[in-house]
């Protein structure tokens, strides 16, 4: 948006949307200039974790979070050719997620599963 972007189209929205909303609306007040470049870089952790080469793809990893914080497995599934997550995946992931601090406000469950 610094450079004279009015936007984003961010498959990690669908996880955070109200990290990146705030960012948003953040990004260029005096005040939260440096907080701004902070929370960027904190969604860039964020980001990272999904964009993972550990996984298959990231809309699977994506969908993986979601069934583990709403605890609803039905949200593994995924068409093909995307593959899901195997166990160990999840495993990691979820893993990963814990050890970043990563929520979602809203959902719920904790990502021990």
């Amino acid at each position: 948006m610094r450079n004279g972007g009015v936007g984003t189209i961010s498959a990690t929205a669908n996880v955070s949307p109200a990290a990146i909303r705030k960012l948003y609306r953040q990004w260029n007040t005096a005040d939260d200039a440096d907080n701004a470049d902070q929370q960027q870089s904190k969604l860039n952790v964020v980001r990272e974790v999904f964009t993972s080469r550990k996984f298959p793809s990231m809309i699977a990893a994506l969908k993986q979070a979601i069934a583990i914080y709403a605890n609803d497995p039905e949200w593994t599934r995924v068409r093909p050719p995307l593959v899901e997550l195997t166990t160990e995946q999840a495993k990691l992931l979820a893993a990963d997620l814990k050890a970043i601090g990563f929520t979602m406000p809203g959902i719920g469950a904790k990502a021990d599963s």
